[in-house]
């Protein structure tokens, strides 16, 4: 039997790996249990492999090259398969221990999935949880390169590049306050010459909102405009404006919610992974979170 790329040296490209990850020859060799030199010489040999530069040696450190970055790319995907099927041998099928990486927002985390998580855990204790938080499309980038197993975040995603989406639920939005003097507001027509703190422009729910204030006509002027919930719900509290946020946050806060007769539309919360990347414990992650009452 013929073996494709029958010269390939795998610790080459784990050197590679490494050294283009810190973009430092001293911290790869502390990594790798290496000596520079070594470290030097294994970049050397995969250079000429390759017939191509990899990195520019500047004063301040060292840079990769376009071609580099490039290699890289497929260098990262290869490496974090190994990293799953390794996982993957270590969990074995009755989930004795495991891990599960989970990119999530922190108000979807905090308010509506903490519970559920928390449950999970009690129920495979030998199972770690880690959370990582970032914008969407850092999130989805982390996905598509296998370095998280799975994320929750707003919006219906339409599937791509192999990735799997199912909707867990629609959360209900509100705009809300402290001041008593706002409770009498019912429509949101009134709101458009009132301080409003919303969502920014990118997210999912504020581009939703607008298209209700776009069929009343309605021209918003918000004194602020801000990334995130957690962001819009201290600035309520601080009695600056009335913020358009989670209806079930609202209330957990002993917020006043201001009675708008108009519907107000529902932001979906999507779960998306990749099938093919899934490990025993990410598998039963989504299991038990497609399975219980959200």
């Amino acid at each position: 039997m013929t073996l494709p790329c029958k010269n390939l040296n795998l610790n080459l490209y784990r050197v590679f790996y490494t050294v283009a990850k810190t973009k430092s020859f001293s911290e790869s060799s502390r990594t790798l249990h290496i000596s520079q030199p070594a470290i030097s010489k294994h970049i050397q040999n995969l250079e000429y492999e390759l017939n191509t530069l990899l990195f520019y040696r500047t004063n301040r450190g060292i840079e990769l090259t376009p071609e580099a970055k490039s290699l890289l790319v497929y260098v990262e995907k290869a490496y974090n398969y190994l990293m799953l099927g390794e996982r993957e041998l270590q969990e074995g099928k009755e989930l004795t221990k495991g891990h599960v990486t989970i990119g999530i927002t922190p108000y979807l985390s905090n308010y509506y999935f903490n519970n559920h998580i928390k449950d999970f855990m009690k129920s495979h204790p030998n199972i770690t949880i880690n959370m990582t938080y970032k914008n969407e499309s850092s999130l989805i980038e982390l996905l598509q390169q296998h370095s998280i197993d799975l994320l929750i975040i707003p919006g219906e995603y339409k599937t791509e590049k192999d990735l799997s989406a199912k909707k867990l639920l629609d959360i209900e939005y509100c705009f809300a306050t402290i001041k008593e003097s706002d409770k009498a507001i019912t429509g949101i027509e009134e709101l458009a010459n009132k301080p409003l703190l919303l969502p920014s422009k990118k997210t999912n729910s504020r581009i939703i909102l607008e298209k209700i204030f776009n069929k009343k006509n309605i021209v918003t002027n918000p004194i602020m405009e801000l990334d995130t919930t957690g962001m819009i719900l201290n600035y309520i509290k601080e009695g600056i404006g009335i913020g358009y946020i989670p209806k079930k946050i609202a209330e957990q806060e002993n917020l006043i919610v201001l009675p708008i007769l108009d519907e107000l539309p529902k932001d979906p919360i999507s779960l998306i992974y990749s099938e093919e990347s899934l490990t025993s414990s990410s598998k039963e992650f989504i299991k038990k979170i497609d399975n219980q009452e959200l």
